[in-house]
């Protein structure tokens, strides 16, 4: 049985966690989708300048150097940057043919499940390189379905550029552009995994609580609870949270001012990501701090002393103790954790973009 060797290349960090996951199912869906009459054997290799060129042109040929060391004869690359047409549109992927070369942008998924989409996008570049003109137009048109389907909100399209753009024979499009500029910053984001900024947060963590802890002993902070309003509650809580991220923003320079490439939507995109991916930790960072001040004042804050104090007429029941927590953990966020460091500074700073691409740079040219 003649034997089909497939390589993906993937971008570090998160496209290689996600080849990994799915590597071994490729072979059977091959052979159930494409053909059985061809051993599918799939390897796959981790490469810096997929995950750092913002130019199609660039991964294709560093794809092509990989292709021809390995004797692989197609080859599906795996990037965890944005890629932009000349045109403006959102690129989920590209094909050149007469290379059998595809490469994916896995920002273009937008928010997980991630994994199945990308295996059906997969198979669809595999039909097109291998079978190329000659496919069924039936199969196709049902491969394409699926594909567009899986993204409910904005549709992907196959389109054929009008310019010879990086050589590309077929492109799948985000559409609408609006839609795609959302889904591509929560893509993005994705690739930045907020969940493991929150693992340097411990230092953060324990000055909040400090401060918090101490001030929520204070009867003043007892009655501004009750006399607040809920806008006023509100306004402090985003006020803090807005505060933390520009903090840990501006102090470990996170704020992207150029490009490898200098290009300036580039850059917003980088920007954007960068603060949602800050927004989520510093959320969930309030929440945690917020559950652990409510669940020491609802058992150690008496109701009857607590309405002794602030002159309140109705009963004291848990909402109100909530208020409580909840205007402590914004004062211990906003007067505490403000200046504290983070455990892993490199981590944070790993989140930006426009430093993880110029590290990667850096480690080729060290190569």
């Amino acid at each position: 049985m003649e034997q089909m060797l497939i390589g993906i290349i993937c971008a570090p960090e998160l496209p290689r966690k996600i080849t990994e996951n799915i590597i071994d199912d490729l072979s059977t869906t091959f052979s159930q989708s494409i053909t059985d009459n061809v051993e599918w054997k799939i390897e796959y290799q981790e490469d810096l300048l997929t995950g750092a060129a913002e130019k199609v042109d660039e991964i294709f040929e560093a794809a092509e150097r990989i292709k021809q060391n390995n004797n692989w004869q197609y080859v599906i690359c795996l990037t965890d940057l944005p890629i932009y047409s000349t045109a403006g549109d959102i690129v989920l992927a590209d094909l050149n043919i007469e290379r059998g070369i595809a490469q994916i942008s896995l920002p273009a998924f937008g928010f997980p499940p991630m994994q199945a989409r990308l295996k059906k996008v997969i198979l669809q570049m595999m039909v097109e390189l291998y079978k190329d003109e000659s496919f069924d137009k039936k199969e196709y048109k049902q491969n394409l379905k699926t594909i567009t389907r899986s993204f409910p909100l904005s549709p992907v399209r196959r389109i054929k550029p009008k310019e010879k753009e990086g050589k590309v024979d077929s492109r799948y499009i985000v559409h609408p552009r609006v839609n795609g500029e959302i889904r591509l910053i929560s893509g993005m984001t994705i690739a930045n995994r907020p969940w493991l900024l929150i693992t340097s947060f411990k230092p953060i963590i324990a000055v909040a609580f400090a401060t918090g802890a101490y001030s929520i002993i204070f009867t003043t902070l007892w009655k501004l609870s009750v006399h607040f309003s809920l806008i006023r509650l509100i306004s402090l809580m985003l006020v803090s949270i807005a505060s933390m991220v520009l903090w840990i923003t501006l102090s470990h320079n996170l704020w992207e001012t150029s490009t490898t490439k200098g290009d300036k939507k580039i850059k917003h995109l980088y920007n954007m990501a960068t603060i949602t991916t800050l927004t989520i930790g510093v959320v969930t960072f309030y929440s945690l701090l917020f559950i652990i001040f409510s669940i020491a004042i609802l058992i150690f804050v008496p109701p009857d002393m607590f309405q002794s104090v602030t002159s309140i007429k109705e009963e004291v029941d848990a909402l109100i103790l909530l208020r409580l927590s909840w205007l402590g953990t914004s004062v211990a966020i906003l007067a505490g954790a403000i200046g504290a460091g983070v455990e892993n500074p490199e981590l944070v700073r790993n989140i930006a973009y426009g430093y993880r691409q110029k590290q990667r740079y850096n480690e080729i040219e060290n190569l």
